[in-house]
């Protein structure tokens, strides 16, 4: 228990977390102590409500654009959106799938554990990965213009025993995604609102089911857009609350005091210190044993941990492929440039605010409430009280069904594409590829909550399903982006490097906790040590061994048989060809390298360097930190909110006129005639005369009829 106090800070949440006592009062046990503080109803109304309202309102606007522009509901656009998805709607889509609940609440964990520099690592080690893969979404476009998934690829260039390796990996990816989004998801909901969390395990993918079926991956597209306007309206509110409007923080001077305050304490810990964080006075660690420094060994473990295994679920999800496939050429490099940039914010932003005020407000959250997501839900309750909490659980709904749905789409071309049309039935039709994608994203959407709870029931916490997601796919990084990028790089290199690499790494993880703790359990594996030497063994000895068989014999590969990919229908796409020239996509290859490569240096390299001689923040510094993070959340917000709209302005007006005039039809009914107009200039001299003689004798037969009407 604490040491009695002289005065009982005022907080209204299920009682004072400072209880009265004879001597003065008494720090409570826990911030949540297992009582939620919404109605349970408010639980079913935002999971059931919200997941009906976008089931409805995303299938009415992929019925618009069918409707209105044109858009044919074939198996290719369902899968690939027609592959000419704008600048703006990218961005919004990696936003909206890189935005996971352990986004939102893990970030804010590292924050309260470490300080300013949990919410920096969080952010640039995670953020690097999209920058990069700018570069692979350029070479798709190069090489592979036709794919439907990234395992096709690898069966056109690697063959059937690679396909199958890679196949594994990929849907690994999708299932540890899929694990800390309803992890994440269900915990908060839970500890919010007292929703049974098995219920909400279930009850969350339902409404991602509904539109992800109707409208396929256009769906999830316009669906991702929705959801990162309201995480970014809500992400700005938190911040400016934190920062300049809160009553019991509102400046960054005031924060920058608390958690001075918080660090000097000596006072004893309401629980012993863990590993997983701790909760009051110096951080073991950092600089001076202050909340406010770069300076920071747990810090900087997490971050390798972070950049290891983020690495992992952007190059071996195939749901980042597929977006790259769906953008138009012209776009897919810009689109990840933007997208990367603006996701930055929302870790860093929402979690130097959230995180660093759960600290300020020295809040009683244990380490297993902190290892569970709920640093941001206690931060926004002590702020706004319910209110913060429902925005909280909004935010949190909206990035777990976003990301969501991306995993579903992504599955169900894996089993469509790459099992059914590869191993069942390579003649499959269009009609039945669209039926098994349906047929899939029902069956994994309704595994997914069966999933969560086999989790919850062992105990696996979304802290921990984080940070060993690198140990368990990070061996498939480096032979995936070979794949593409390295013309020697060879199948056995590929199968024995991906494999081994994961087999060494998980020896490793387990081997160091054995060593260094004397057990092997969900704690000790938990830890920065175990994570870390398993997450550096995967990714570097899977590269390696690669690297060595594909230097010994290489492929010497020419992309032919990627190129040579094809589609189930015809593609009716609209754009010009100038869009695939090759010199086009080089250039752009070329910018996404220089400045993907350029940001990644700045914010892994630059940005923390030039703040490890600065030791301690000074007030001034951490003021200038806190003015970087509202701006760039806030700068952020407005471009994800507002460039998709911009972009998409031509489209819009015509649906409107569409829905409200017959202007658009007029429109049709002259382009069509101008299209068969040249048909039929096109066409040998004497077919267009026939043709010609032949209307005028309709028009002729036609007056005649007319006039006969008339005369009677």
């Amino acid at each position: 228990m604490a040491a009695p106090i002289s005065k009982c800070p005022p907080f209204e949440f299920a009682g004072e977390y400072y209880s009265a006592a004879a001597a003065g009062c008494v720090r409570r046990s826990s911030f949540f102590d297992d009582r939620a503080v919404l109605d349970q109803g408010v639980g079913y109304s935002v999971i059931l409500g919200f997941g009906a309202f976008f089931a409805v309102f995303t299938s009415f606007l992929v019925w618009l654009e069918n409707q209105y522009i044109g858009s044919r509901h074939t198996s290719e656009w369902f899968n690939t959106a027609g592959r000419s998805v704008k600048t703006g709607l990218i961005a919004s889509v990696i936003v909206s799938q890189w935005t996971w609940a352990a986004t939102i609440l893990q970030s804010s964990n590292v924050a309260w554990e470490y300080g300013v520099s949990g919410p920096f690592w969080y952010a640039s080690g995670a953020t690097i990965q999209v920058l990069l893969f700018g570069i692979m979404a350029i070479e798709i476009k190069r090489k592979a213009p036709n794919a439907h998934t990234v395992c096709e690829i690898v069966k056109a260039r690697w063959g059937t025993a690679a396909h199958i390796v890679f196949l594994v990996f990929c849907f690994l990816t999708n299932i540890i995604v899929t694990a800390m989004l309803l992890l994440g998801g269900s915990a908060v909901v839970n500890a919010l609102t007292g929703v049974n969390i098995f219920a909400a395990s279930f009850l969350i993918p339902l409404g991602v089911i509904v539109y992800t079926l109707a409208g396929g991956l256009k769906a999830t597209f316009l669906a991702s857009y929705i959801h990162s306007v309201i995480v970014h309206v809500v992400l700005v509110i938190f911040v400016f609350l934190v920062y300049t409007s809160s009553s019991r923080l509102g400046s960054p001077s005031v924060v920058y005091n608390r958690l001075m305050e918080v660090a000097s304490k000596s006072r004893i810990c309401h629980e012993p210190i863990s590993h997983i964080g701790q909760s009051c006075g110096p951080v073991a660690g950092n600089y001076k044993g202050s909340y406010a420094t770069m300076l920071s060994s747990g810090g900087l473990v997490f971050g390798i941990i972070n950049i290891v295994g983020n690495f992992g679920t952007v190059f071996v999800d195939n749901g980042y492929w597929m977006s790259a496939i769906a953008a138009r050429p012209s776009s897919t490099h810009k689109g990840y440039l933007v997208g990367g940039l603006v996701w930055f914010a929302v870790p860093f932003s929402l979690a130097t605010s959230l995180g660093l005020g759960a600290l300020a407000l020295d809040l009683p959250i244990t380490a297993q409430e902190a290892s569970r997501g709920l640093v941001p839900p206690a931060t926004a309750i002590a702020l706004m009280g319910k209110g913060g909490s429902i925005l909280l659980l909004i935010m949190l709904f909206m990035a777990v069904t976003s990301a969501g749905s991306s995993e579903l789409i992504s599955i169900s071309s894996l089993c469509t594409y790459d099992i059914y049309r590869t191993y069942v039935n390579p003649d499959a039709s269009g009609k039945s590829i669209l039926r098994v994608s349906r047929a899939v994203i029902l069956v994994f959407g309704c595994l997914m909550g069966l999933l969560a709870i086999l989790l919850n029931k062992a105990g696996v916490s979304l802290g921990w399903m984080y940070l060993a997601m690198g140990v368990l796919i990070g061996s498939a990084v480096l032979p995936i982006a070979f794949m593409l990028l390295w013309s020697k790089a060879n199948s056995i290199g590929a199968i024995l490097g991906t494999t081994i690499g994961c087999v060494l790494g998980i020896v490793t993880w387990v081997s160091v906790a054995k060593i260094e703790y004397g057990n092997v359990n969900l704690d000790t594996t938990g830890r920065n040590a175990p994570m870390l030497a398993g997450n550096l063994v995967s990714i570097l000895s899977g590269g390696a061994i690669h690297v060595i068989f594909s230097l010994v014999w290489p492929q010497n590969y020419d992309w032919e048989s990627t190129r040579e990919i094809s589609m189930v229908e015809k593609d009716k796409s609209e754009l010009p060809s100038e869009e695939y020239k090759e010199e086009k996509l080089i250039r752009a290859k070329v910018w996404i390298m220089k400045w993907g490569v350029g940001f990644t240096v700045v914010i892994v390299i630059l940005w923390p360097l030039l703040s490890l001689p600065i030791g301690e923040f000074s007030k001034g510094y951490f003021t200038l930190w806190a003015v970087i993070a509202i701006a760039w959340g806030t700068i952020g917000s407005a471009v994800i909110i507002f460039l998709p709209l911009i972009e998409s302005w031509e489209t819009i007006q015509n649906v409107l006129l569409g829905m409200f005039t017959n202007d658009r039809l007029v429109e049709k009914v002259e382009e069509m005639n101008l299209k068969l107009h040249a048909l039929v200039l096109a066409l040998p001299e004497a077919e267009r005369i026939y043709l010609l003689e032949k209307e005028k004798a309709r028009k002729k037969d036609l007056l005649d009829t007319d006039t006969q009407a008339h005369h009677v």
